[in-house]
Parts: C-alpha cells; structure tokens; sequence
C-alpha cells in the first residue's frame, strides 16, 4: 500500500524523508542523464538525500515516468516526498493536471508493498486543493494508493482539503 501525505514545504518534511524533483533536461545532449542523487545539508543544515529526475520532453512522459518509477522502487525508499512544484514548472502545467499526467503511469509501475507501507509525501504549497482532486482521481484509479490523514502533516487537524 502507498500512503500519500501531505506538507506544505520541504522544509516541513520530518528529516529522515528523502525528496524528489524534477526538472528539465537535454536529451540531445552527450552528457544527459535521466537521475541524480545527491546526498547535501539543506539551508537549515540538515543532511537531504535528493534524487532530481531530468525530464527530456512532456512528449514522452509516460516513458520516462515509467523509468522513474522503476528506479524510486530499486533505490527503496520509504518515506519519500515530491516536490510537486518542480513538476508543476518543468511540465508548464497546473499542479492538479500535472500531477494527473505524471501519477496514471507512474502508479501503474510503482508496485505496492505487501509488506509494509511506502509512505509519499506531496509537497503542496499554496495547491492543497487542487492537489487533493488528483489524489482522489489516484485513489478511485488505483487500489494501491491512499490518502492517509496520519501523513497529512499541515492539515490533518485543521480538517482542510
């Protein structure tokens, strides 16, 4: 089971979480790689694993999320969040309908663990709402994933979404 949370910003993600981001990249170019891992302190000095996923073009978006779906599996890790801004800016779309682009063929590839829970956290921003309306089309899509109030580390008390 994937359990979706949310936070308001990286820096509200628990320190043990690691994140992900995507950005731009040059297929055409000799050095292009689709991944990179970093392991840096962030600005508050807390030591961040990052894996930023260079985007070649919105055309083939199911190719390379597919891939990047493949690989958060092999890495393994758990928690991780999503930076749903960088998506929102490398695809040029809202983040509701980014999210809803890039979540139908990620989640059809990102497994579910039967043995224990992979928690997600969405990093949200200013976009609680319209993020939510992707997660509930993920939830009635997909019997993998869930919202999961627990994870909801900015509005599980304020009863927002």
């Amino acid at each position: 089971m994937v359990s979706l949370g949310f936070v308001s910003s990286s820096d509200r993600c628990p320190d043990h979480v690691r994140h992900v981001r995507v950005l731009p990249g040059d297929a055409s170019s000799a050095t292009f790689t689709p991944a990179g891992v970093e392991i840096a302190p962030d600005h508050l000095g807390r030591t961040r694993w990052l894996l930023t996923w260079y985007v070649p073009d919105r055309i083939t978006i199911e190719t390379w999320t597919r891939r990047m779906a493949s690989q958060l599996h092999v890495l393994a890790w758990n928690p991780w969040c999503l930076d749903v801004e960088s998506l929102e800016r490398t695809m040029g779309l809202p983040a509701d309908r980014a999210l809803l682009l890039w979540g139908e063929p990620f989640w059809s590839v990102y497994p579910a663990d039967s043995r224990n829970d992979i928690v997600v956290y969405l990093i949200v921003g200013e976009h609680r709402r319209l993020i939510y309306q992707a997660v509930r089309h993920w939830e009635a899509r997909f019997t993998h994933v869930r919202f999961a109030t627990e994870h909801d580390l900015d509005g599980a008390s304020s009863g927002q979404q």
